[in-house]
């Protein structure tokens, strides 16, 4: 299983959210300084989420095209989510490196966009956020909850191509509350990245073990509890 980073941004600084709440962020200083952290430790992968495009509060495009450039030097893949609503921001991003882009809202309430990006690009340029609380799937920067069952999602994921899904268990986001899988399913019919509460190499251990194809780590790799040492050592991959 990938060991994937995230990079949030918001105002231009490396940030998390608490359970993905307008007004949770903790700051965690420069996003280009943890970078050049994260490459020099080997990490093939990187996750970058826009948390102001997110909440339609403005972006940080630029920042993240600067992001793009200097992984795409290093070989790194990058996959970018956040706010991209249109097939023109969805191809823009495609267009200047984003190895994949991470829909959301576009994927769920605009089904000829979701499926025409699909086409266009494939399907392995594209990973479909399952933003999850309570049982319900959140859109628009998780502040509404779509108006399907999780069974139906999954259903209409198969439908238009869908091979890749970031599961985010919401309520544990940005918590360090532990790793919890939800909804097997999912992990017979994608491939599966899974976020949300990640705090130890043991839930890395445990997602592994569950079938993900990857697991995005943001706190906990910030604050050390998860060290760039280990997993530079391990190659930035678990094993079950």
């Amino acid at each position: 299983m990938l060991v994937i980073p995230a990079i949030d941004l918001s105002r231009g600084r490396l940030v998390r959210l608490v359970r993905g709440r307008e007004g949770s962020e903790i700051d965690y200083g420069d996003p280009l300084q943890w970078l050049e952290r994260l490459l020099a430790a080997g990490a093939g992968y990187v996750h970058i989420i826009d948390i102001d495009a997110a909440l339609g509060r403005g972006d940080n495009r630029g920042l993240i095209l600067e992001i793009v450039k200097l992984c795409r030097r290093a070989g790194v893949t990058v996959q970018v989510g956040g706010g991209i609503r249109s097939y023109r921001e969805a191809s823009q991003l495609l267009d200047a490196g984003v190895d994949r882009v991470i829909l959301s809202t576009l994927l769920y309430l605009d089904e000829n966009s979701a499926r025409r990006i699909i086409s266009q690009y494939g399907a392995d340029r594209v990973i479909a956020a399952l933003d999850v609380a309570g049982g319900k799937v959140r859109v628009r920067g998780w502040k509404e909850v779509l108006n399907k069952s999780l069974p139906d999602v999954v259903k209409y994921l198969s439908s238009i191509g869908v091979v890749y899904v970031l599961a985010t268990n919401v309520e544990r986001d940005g918590t360090l509350s532990g790793f919890a899988s939800f909804y097997s399913r999912l992990f017979n019919d994608f491939q599966v990245i899974v976020a949300g509460g990640i705090t130890s190499m043991s839930d890395l251990v445990t997602a592994a073990c569950s079938g993900a194809y990857g697991a995005v780590v943001g706190r906990a790799l910030l604050e050390g509890r998860i060290s760039l040492e280990e997993l530079e050592a391990r190659r930035w991959s678990v094993r079950c």
